[in-house]
């Protein structure tokens, strides 16, 4: 297939899946228009995971934690940033040769200067960086070194083919790397709207026949993922477009059998969380006001794997 990386980097690497269950998830906390949002995210998510409040404010913080049921179910670190949309400039987590390592993705620090600092400020040892500029909620990790992107990432790196990425392929630990066009009505042009892995032979897709584009990529991404593992069971979640915009409820946050999913508000999500309940998931809608902006929660945090973590894959 042409839009596929076969890089085929040592098996002793390789890139951890989107589904392997977080030790915490960092949200981010300060004074800004969608905080009650994030507030209620974080309380729903500390009777799951821990949770790491990411901001300037550490009194703000701390005055919020106070008020949670899970009180010591949270932390905070002291950290500025210049946009809330954590998850594009987090550390990618791999697994090499047993143990669990990090990449942090490459991003142009003269747009965003405090993002492109902040994990590198705040983690013990600052990992290297990614070969090529990265958003990290385009790169959607799989089974067994599986990831997906779209082409805005090889056109935001000036690549005019997908052989050009084979070095961050082999950095990254990623065997074979698909790109799909993206939804040409998403704002973020990003993956982790279309489409995300649920285990390690299970996949949920942004099932769309709302436009013919749209109609087209979607049957394009399931025949493309079956072609690469014929094993992978494809579940297609049926989801549209509403009044121009595509708020996506697969930007959800996973933690073990439980999905938090964005509610926009602007439709039932029971198309979404029936087959999702059927296959063994606790779904929980989360009041998510970011609609038309091409990003929810999923965009909104990071999440923290650490040794065990990665283990339990």
């Amino acid at each position: 297939m042409r839009n596929v990386l076969r890089a085929g980097p040592p098996a002793r690497r390789v890139i951890l899946p989107d589904d392997a269950l977080p030790d915490a998830v960092c949200v981010p906390h300060w004074v800004f228009d969608i905080r009650d949002s994030l507030e209620t995210l974080a309380a729903a998510l500390s009777r799951e995971t821990g949770v790491i409040l990411i901001g300037p404010d550490a009194a703000l913080a701390e005055r919020f934690i106070g008020s949670c049921e899970l009180p010591d179910h949270f932390g905070h670190v002291t950290g500025m940033f210049d946009t809330p949309w954590l998850r594009d400039h987090a550390p990618i987590p791999l697994v090499e040769d047993g143990a669990l390592r990090f990449v942090l993705p490459r991003q142009r620090a003269d747009e965003r200067p405090h993002d492109s600092a902040l994990f590198a400020t705040i983690l013990a040892a600052a990992p290297a960086r990614s070969a090529m500029h990265i958003a990290a909620g385009n790169l959607v990790p799989g089974p067994d070194g599986l990831a997906v992107s779209t082409a805005d990432l090889l056109v935001q790196n000036g690549f005019v083919h997908v052989d050009q990425a084979a070095p961050t392929a082999r950095q990254l630990g990623i065997h074979d790397w698909l790109f799909l066009d993206a939804f040409p009505d998403d704002p973020s042009g990003h993956t982790d709207s279309m489409l995300r892995f649920l285990g390690p032979d299970l996949c949920a897709i942004a099932w769309r026949t709302d436009t013919p584009a749209a109609r087209r990529i979607c049957r394009e991404m399931a025949q493309s993922l079956c072609a690469l593992r014929p094993a992978m069971t494809i579940l297609k979640l049926p989801v549209a477009a509403t009044r121009g915009d595509f708020c996506s409820p697969l930007n959800w946050i996973q933690v073990g059998r439980v999905l938090f999913l964005p509610d926009f508000g602007a439709c039932a999500l029971e198309p979404v969380t029936a087959p999702l309940a059927a296959a063994g998931f606790d779904c929980r809608p989360v009041p998510c006001p970011t609609r038309g902006l091409g990003g929810a929660l999923h965009c909104l945090t990071a999440s923290v794997v650490t040794q065990g973590g990665a283990a339990s894959r």
